[in-house]
């Protein structure tokens, strides 16, 4: 009996020294890959030889996310307190009352949002670049003139506590950042498609960081434990897309943030999205109804 407790204490002894190593290993991999210096060609922008449009690029600011994570007056705020795992992020102000954003140049901006990046081209974490990466040029310009033109916010300590779970996820390749999504070779569009569908197909890249470059749906990587996978976007036969006949159930349900049998839906961007015109909606969900089906939870 001696034996076998020497063993079993021996046993326990070396899985909680292993799993000291992993947690270290998972803490400086982790802190190495999001301080490296990533290696892209970053177009040298002049955003005011688009003539930016202020009121375009409000709605932009309202309705792609940006209120939704940075607050109305682009003050930063708590976008994510998950008690049950740690994760917490308190994002930046990006007024130019002191935040990261502040001295931003326009070729900065464009690292940001087609690589992200930062402007020592080391990788943001929880930004979705991916998301805007493909955003015109004078949509960019735009939506650069407007938080630009923000009344300066009193600066606020940008903090993200991120758990080492997430951490380890990371480190090893499970979960990855924006400037590892992005395709840093496709140029983005100058102008804002005039076709219906086209807009559509536009406007719809803006849900690939929850839904998948497929919109297949299916975990969120990186996102907290408690968020449910993403939907599947497609034609598939399980997709939720099937839920909405018309374009105004489609509407209905991206401003009320309820499904069409009344039950809520737990994790949107629905501050973003019920600002969204019916224009843009109705062709978001035309473009959703001419996708191929892809299996559910395939991204």
């Amino acid at each position: 009996m001696n034996k076998l407790i020497k063993i079993v204490g021996g046993s326990l002894v070396v899985l909680a020294v292993g799993a000291g190593i992993t947690a270290g290993a998972a803490m400086v991999l982790s802190e190495r890959k999001m301080n490296r210096v990533v290696d892209v060609r970053v177009a040298r922008f002049d955003l005011g030889a688009f003539q930016p449009n202020l009121e375009r690029g409000e709605y932009l600011f309202l309705t792609r996310g940006c209120s939704e994570c940075h607050g109305v007056q682009g003050e930063g705020r708590v976008m994510i307190d998950d008690q049950s795992s740690g994760f917490y992020i308190h994002t930046p102000n990006i007024t130019r009352g002191g935040g990261a954003a502040a001295t931003y140049s326009d070729t900065d901006w464009i690292a940001l949002l087609r690589h992200g990046l930062k402007p020592a081209r080391t990788p943001v974490f929880v930004m979705p670049s991916e998301d805007y990466a493909q955003m015109a040029d004078e949509d960019v310009a735009a939506l650069v003139a407007y938080i630009r033109a923000l009344p300066a916010a009193p600066e606020k300590k940008a903090e993200m506590r991120i758990p080492l779970m997430l951490k380890a996820m990371y480190a090893f390749g499970v979960a990855t950042d924006a400037s590892e999504k992005i395709d840093h070779t496709k140029p983005a569009p100058a102008r804002v498609p005039n076709d219906l569908h086209a807009q559509g197909e536009y406007i719809a890249k803006t849900c690939a960081g929850c839904h998948g470059a497929g919109l297949a749906g299916g975990k969120i990587p990186g996102a907290p434990p408690s968020w449910p996978a993403a939907a599947n976007l497609t034609s598939a036969a399980d997709s939720v897309m099937n839920r909405y006949a018309s374009a105004e159930q489609f509407r209905q349900m991206m401003r009320s943030g309820k499904r069409a049998d009344g039950t809520t839906i737990a994790v949107m961007p629905f501050e973003s999205l019920r600002a969204m015109s019916d224009a843009e909606l109705d062709a978001v969900f035309g473009f959703l109804k001419t996708l191929q089906p892809k299996a559910s939870g395939t991204r």
